[in-house]
Order: C-alpha cells, then sequence, then structure tokens
C-alpha cells in the first residue's frame, strides 16, 4: 500500500521529544511494509536534517513552516502568520495552537503532495494537524472518490491536560481560562473525527472521553517502542542514581522537574546521602539553572544534561527511572522506554494512563505529593523487587507496545473499506 504520514515535526534522529521519536520508530516500521511518503513541517535549521528522515526507507515532502526561530523578513512574516490564527481561532472557536498549524499555503501544499503521490491512506499526526484532515476530506469529495483512507492519530486529547490545569490551579481566574481552553479542544476533537475515517487513540482511557464528548469511528492503537533496537540490559552501578528523562519545552516535564528537585530530592538525598540525580532532556540545563547555579546543584548530587542523543549508557546504569508527571495527556513515551529497557520506574497515575495498573506489578504508581518521595525510597531498598518489576516491564512491552504488532493492527485498518 502507499502511505502518506502528515506530522509537524521533521523525525529526525535529534528531534528530543516522545512524541516525534514515536512518529520517527512508526514511519520505520511502516515502510518495512509499506511505500511511505513523509510529509513534514519543516523548521528554520532544519532544512539539512532531510537525510535522516530518508534513511528510515521513506520519501520526504518538506513543507516550510517558520516558528520562533525564525529570523529577519521570515519571523515579521510568523508574526503576521500568528496573528491571522488568532483572528480564525475567534471565529472558528478551535484553540489557537490548532489554526497556527493551518494556513492557506500548508494547505495548498499538502492537496498537492497527496495529488502527486496518490496515496491508499493517509495518516495525519496529532490532533493540532486536524485541519488539514478537513481539508484532504473537502479535496476527495471533489474527486468524488472515497479514497484515500483519512486516519487521524490523535497522541493524546488537548482537552485532557487543560482540564486537569484547571482542577489544579488554585487561581480562580487561571482555572476559568484553562476551562475555556478545554471547552476549544472538546470542540476540535469532536468536529476532527467527522473530518476522519478513523481517529486512533493511544490510550484505552482517551478512547472512552473521547466516545464521551461525542466522538466517532474512533480505535485504540497505542504508540510503542522498537524492541529490535531497544534492549533490556539493566546493570545499575554503585551508589544509587535517579534518572528523569523528557523535553523541556513541555510544560508537564517542567512541572516534573520543579516537583524533582524541590520536593522529592530533599527527602530522597536526606535519607539516603549518596543517591544522585541526572535530568536529561533539551533545556534541563537552562531549566535547573534557573533556580540555582549548575555547580550548586551538583554539590547537592543533581545534574542536567541537557540532549542526549544516545541515552542507552545512562539508562543501563541507573537505578531507578522517576517521573512524577502531575498532568498530561495520551502515553508517555519516556515510561514505554524505561520498561522496554528494563529499568525500574516509579511514576504518578498519569504517567502510567493507557500502560500498566498497580497491580500488574510492573510499575511502582504513587501521587504526586508527599507520598512519592517515600516510594521511591522504598523502591531504591528493594533490589529484588527492583528486578522482579523491571523483567514483568520488559514482558508487558513486548506483549502490547511493541511495533511490529501495532503496525499489524493498523495495516488491518488501513485495509477497511
Amino acid at each position: 500500500m502507499k502511505i502518506l504520514v502528515l506530522t509537524p515535526y521533521l523525525p529526525h534522529r535529534r528531534v528530543g521529544h516522545g512524541g516525534g521519536t514515536a512518529v520517527r520508530d512508526l514511519v520505520t516500521w511502516l515502510a518495512r511494509r509499506h511505500e511511505v511518503q513523509v510529509a513534514a513541517l519543516v523548521r528554520p535549521g532544519e532544512e539539512s536534517l532531510s537525510g535522516e528522515v530518508e534513511e528510515l526507507g521513506v520519501s520526504l515532502a518538506p513543507i516550510p513552516f517558520r516558528d520562533r526561530k525564525a529570523q529577519g523578513s521570515d519571523r515579521m512574516a510568523m508574526l503576521i502568520e500568528r496573528t491571522r490564527a488568532w483572528g480564525r481561532s475567534r471565529i472558528s472557536g478551535f484553540p489557537w495552537y490548532v489554526e497556527k498549524y493551518w494556513s492557506p499555503e500548508i494547505s495548498r501544499q499538502v492537496l498537492s503532495i497527496a495529488e502527486t503521490f496518490d496515496p491508499d491512506v493517509i495518516q495525519v499526526e496529532y490532533l493540532q494537524m486536524a485541519l488539514l484532515v478537513r481539508d484532504l476530506r473537502r479535496w476527495r469529495h471533489q474527486r468524488n472518490a472515497t479514497a484515500p483512507l483519512l486516519v487521524l492519530n490523535s497522541h493524546e486529547l488537548g482537552s485532557l491536560p487543560r482540564e486537569r490545569r484547571a482542577a489544579r490551579a488554585s487561581n480562580p481566574l487561571a482555572a476559568y481560562a484553562f476551562k475555556k481552553q478545554a471547552e476549544g479542544w472538546r470542540r476540535l476533537q469532536v468536529a476532527s473525527t467527522l473530518w476522519a475515517d478513523r481517529t486512533l487513540c493511544v490510550t484505552p482511557e482517551d478512547h472512552t472521553l473521547f466516545e464521551n464528548m461525542g466522538g466517532r469511528n474512533l480505535v485504540t492503537v497505542p504508540l510503542g517502542m522498537d524492541l529490535l533496537r531497544i534492549r533490556a540490559d539493566w546493570d545499575p552501578g554503585q551508589g544509587l542514581r535517579l534518572l528523569f528523562v523528557g523535553s523541556f519545552d513541555h510544560r508537564p516535564n517542567r512541572l516534573a522537574a520543579t516537583f524533582l528537585v524541590n520536593t522529592m530530592w530533599p527527602a530522597v538525598s536526606a535519607a539516603l546521602p549518596e543517591a544522585r540525580l541526572t535530568i536529561i532532556g533539551r533545556g534541563s540545563r537552562s531549566f535547573l539553572s534557573r533556580m540555582d547555579s549548575l555547580e550548586s546543584w551538583g554539590a547537592k548530587g543533581v545534574e542536567a544534561l541537557g540532549f542526549v542523543e544516545d541515552l542507552t549508557g545512562l539508562f543501563r546504569k541507573c537505578h531507578l527511572f522517576v517521573a512524577p508527571l502531575p498532568e498530561g495527556g495520551g502515553i508517555k513515551i519516556k515510561i514505554l522506554e524505561a520498561m522496554a529497557r528494563g529499568i525500574p520506574v516509579v511514576t504518578t497515575p498519569v504517567g502510567a494512563e493507557g500502560i500498566s495498573t498497580a497491580d500488574e506489578g510492573a510499575i511502582v504508581i504513587a501521587p504526586c505529593d508527599d507520598e512519592f518521595a517515600p516510594a521511591v525510597l522504598a523502591a531504591a531498598q528493594d533490589p529484588a523487587g527492583c528486578r522482579r518489576r523491571a523483567e514483568t516491564a520488559r514482558h508487558l512491552i513486548e506483549t502490547r507496545f511493541s511495533w511490529a504488532a501495532i503496525t499489524d493492527q493498523l495495516t488491518e485498518i488501513y485495509q477497511e473499506k
């Protein structure tokens, strides 16, 4: 089959966030069975990275996209585009974040790519790209055709994190603003399922929420792990090393890291002075340095390494992967990766969502409050329990979250009429 994958992020090796990594793995596995073209938004500075995408066995159709890195006249054009997106959002009621990923020029290029490639299936990644599914459906109708099949991969419900932020907000005005944002996302989410032939939900929880708000033609298909590339080789060194990984452009990761260093770490380091905490991800060093100097953090046993392309050695030598995510939605790739590598995980109910429950014995789940540090300490002092949970976690990933099985499921969906 010929499959066109439309993504807002160029799936290169240094994409630096879980969703982008998942899309890279997705197209890698699809290309082993199908003819795949990737139509990706390309930001300033990414133009030279096309080879890293084509090495996956796909062809690439780049779509220029101005963002905050734009300079000179391009920056002025970007500001004009963002202002127009804000105006469209006032009229449509859809989130500004969604409207900024649509423009007449982007739509024209997407339709031209679809016309030229003539795919059997077009899979659009992320809800923020849903307005292009609307355009593709109109284009298909104008051709008086039933193909290509239009699949929207939601990744996460944009309404859910906003609802969780509203519930946690202490300021009534902030809570109201988050609720209004959630309303816009719900409006977009329901409309998007009318444009797509199939909408993919990455967790059963998302499927239920989506259905309850009026979503149609929903299918649960998780994001996965490339188990040929990622192996369980946990071999922790001496002492106690805790690891957290995440892009610091993403608010839930910043909140989790703030909780780690300000709330969890003082309790853990007081009980286990030899312990060390390593924070990895694009923006992690600047995040930590805004609170105190990196040297001061180092004296406290905390280090930030920034973006690291190959995490294999750091995962292998850590004792626990800690992810106290207080909010967010969808499936957490960082949790899947730690489990796939056979690393013991301590996370929150939000982090475990769609992956595992406490009674399965694969991960430790504790709330993002005063209970989290004791849960980390208990796990750190139970190496046999950690080893047992790590083995259970790897088996769970093999049975539920391998890209081989997910690609089988997607191919069945693509063949439905």
